[in-house]
């Protein structure tokens, strides 16, 4: 009887957060909904954010990372790429890579996915519906970390439909310290059901924030950089399950310093001397999932002859050391990131039309 009213006690002080959670913390201002489906069947959700006043007919499309959705780019303000873009004048898609936010699996499972599925299927079917939607020929990617790999992995499959590229702390090289394939092959080890529930952490919000950050949080953001709010806000919103193929083809990358597809035959990095659009490489120097070296090698790997390294960071005249998350989320990202952003989007849609 004991042991059943403490069951009872814990699913009802869990049901009493969750609705909390989704009480307190919930985003605002939310964007419009799109749906499509991929060629292997696969639907995907992207959100529409159009321009305040239209000035450049090229929409850009924001890609999260790996373990979050589309949130994490069109997040609480002032930390809301994708509301600085459409201030500037463009149409914003952000979209949710199958498995993330709007874009769950349908049908019986069990599921998976891989690195490959994203970029071979995901990114060609979010291409397709934004320049449908936008009416433009062209459009512009912007990935924060794994969505920048799929980005540029993708771009010898967009062609001259992709007007500028924009990764920031996207390691398409891998020198990464240790622990980062310890905590890969951990969360395999503790994924049952085909999948990382990284979303459980959605539960500890209201705590997010309080006291020092644990220092195996260093591996996802300097949170020294987020203010503490918002903290709250992405713990409760931005994260996504991660596929055990996603893992496995990552393990596969790191221990080989490699961006291979799963079977091998296909090198991702090879695109990379081929881009001729205008390229954005941001990084950060305290990144520790994408290391000042590795951010350097993809700079230097990009054919294009109009390309631009930004490195975040106090030697380089900024408010504070960047990590990887708060490349976009970080205290004064903002002011010190964005513009530059928007300046690459810019530059890429003077071709096409209205004010561009």
């Amino acid at each position: 009887m004991t042991t059943a009213l403490l069951i009872l006690g814990f699913l009802f002080l869990l049901s009493v957060d969750v609705a909390f959670v989704d009480w307190r913390y919930a985003l605002g201002d939310r964007p419009a909904r799109l749906d499509t489906v991929t060629s292997d069947g696969w639907p995907l959700a992207v959100w529409f954010r159009p321009a305040k006043e239209r000035k450049y007919r090229v929409p850009v499309v924001l890609c999260h990372g790996l373990a979050n959705n589309h949130s994490f780019m069109d997040f609480h303000a002032p930390w809301n790429l994708a509301r600085f873009l459409s201030d500037a004048g463009f149409d914003v898609y952000s979209v949710d890579l199958r498995g993330a936010g709007g874009s769950g699996p349908t049908g019986e499972g069990p599921w998976d996915a891989t690195v490959d599925d994203h970029i071979k299927f995901d990114a060609p079917a979010i291409a397709d519906l934004v320049l449908k939607h936008s009416d433009s020929a062209r459009f512009v990617w912007v990935g924060h970390s794994l969505g920048g790999i799929v980005g540029a992995a993708a771009s010898p499959q967009f062609g001259d439909r992709l007007a500028g590229l924009v990764t920031i702390g996207s390691p398409l090289f891998f020198q990464l310290p240790p622990v980062v394939r310890v905590l890969s092959r951990f969360a395999r080890l503790i994924s049952p059901w085909g999948r990382f529930e990284a979303r459980v952490v959605r539960l500890t919000a209201p705590f997010a924030g309080i006291g020092p950050p644990p220092p195996l949080t260093a591996i996802t953001a300097n949170l020294r950089n987020v203010d503490r709010m918002a903290q709250r806000f992405l713990v409760a919103n931005v994260f996504a399950p991660i596929w055990d193929g996603v893992l496995r083809q990552l393990d596969v990358w790191v221990a080989g310093n490699v961006c291979t597809s799963l079977d091998g035959t296909v090198d991702y990095r090879l695109g990379l001397s081929g881009l001729k659009c205008p390229v954005l490489v941001v990084g950060g120097t305290v990144d520790l999932l994408c290391p000042p070296d590795a951010t350097r090698s993809l700079f230097e790997a990009v054919g294009s002859p109009n390309k631009k390294l930004l490195m975040m960071g106090k030697s380089y005249g900024h408010s504070s050391e960047y990590g990887h998350g708060d490349l976009v989320i970080g205290t004064n990202a903002p002011t010190e990131v964005y513009g530059a952003v928007a300046s690459l989007a810019a530059d890429a849609a003077r071709s096409d039309g209205l004010n561009g």
